[in-house]
């Protein structure tokens, strides 16, 4: 019975050989040799070549809290997400961080750097400033909390409803649609699954608020990228801070390089624990082993 190891982190490695010295699992790592009959969980972030390769393969456990890169994954395997507060929390930084830019024009003082114009814009107070938040999961519930707590009006988007303090939330199917109209700032933080992948469109953009400001830290696909360069250039969207993308690095050919008013980040805004990384897949293999109940397991129907 062993547990195959797809990661390249050093101390990611250490911290895991260390935990696995009193399991009664054998750790193999991806680029040593194993047996592929052994192995029966796998810890990954990207899709293994073949899965087929694995007949007793049972549990993978995603590095990241989002999933939709092991779609392929088959029916019968368990698939586990990652469920870090450190990660929640920074990604909630990051989006206070780039909301709090937008209000500031930090994205246009940026452009503006690029042609050496020395050019003021009004300051937006914080209380005036709309933020409609997609997907108020754990992630977003609490990002959204923190806004409304420094100041921002904050209202949400989720599949089903929910009940947020100092939020106001809509759901359905598209129930996002009756927030676009108002919010200064939009963010997605929503999971990727076939409703939502290709949200982020011209049909999208259009009916935002004309000038309003989008933060992508969700999925790449989420985003058609050549519809927001049209709605960028064309002023629909203000301004924009964008943090995943479609393909990753983003390649030195991008167009997205050259939009205007946006800032791109390297895919930053959270990155797992190590130590919650080790104690969630810890605890979650010995109640395997001993036949209980699997947490943060994923509904394979909805993808998350």
């Amino acid at each position: 019975m062993a547990f195959l190891f797809n990661e390249q982190d050093p101390d990611r490695i250490a911290a895991f050989e260390a935990a696995f010295a009193d399991l009664p699992v054998a750790l193999k790592h991806i680029d040593a040799a194993y047996d592929p009959n052994e192995i029966r969980y796998v810890f990954t972030w990207q899709p293994l070549e073949d899965w087929s390769r694995f007949p007793n393969l049972e549990v993978v456990f995603s590095v990241s809290a989002g999933v939709d890169q092991l779609k392929g994954l088959p029916d019968h395997i368990a698939l586990i997400k990652m469920v870090d507060p450190h990660n929640t929390q920074s990604v909630v930084d990051y989006v206070l961080t780039a909301c709090l830019a937008i209000t500031r024009g930090f994205p246009i003082y940026a452009e503006q750097q690029k042609r050496k114009v020395w050019e003021q814009h009004p300051n937006v107070p914080l209380a005036q400033t709309q933020v409609a938040i997609l997907g108020l999961g754990d992630i977003g519930t609490q990002t959204a909390l923190t806004l409304a707590t420094v100041g921002f009006q904050v209202s949400g988007w989720s599949r089903n409803p929910r009940d947020i303090t100092g939020v106001k939330s809509v759901s359905g199917n598209k129930g996002y649609l009756s927030l676009l109209p108002d919010a200064d700032i939009v963010v997605c933080l929503l999971p990727l699954t076939p409703e939502t992948r290709d949200l982020l469109s011209a049909s999208f953009f259009a009916q935002m608020k004309q000038g309003a400001a989008l933060v992508q830290a969700g999925r790449g696909a989420h985003c058609v990228s050549e519809d927001l360069g049209a709605a960028l250039n064309s002023g629909q969207i203000g301004a924009a801070v964008l943090d995943v993308f479609d393909t990753e690095p983003l390649p030195d050919a991008s167009a997205i390089w050259d939009y205007p008013n946006c800032l791109v980040t390297p895919h930053v805004a959270g990155r797992t624990d190590t130590k919650t990384a080790v104690s969630n897949v810890v605890e979650n293999l010995m109640r395997h082993i001993q036949g209980q109940d699997l947490l943060w397991q994923v509904d394979r129907q909805k993808g998350y």
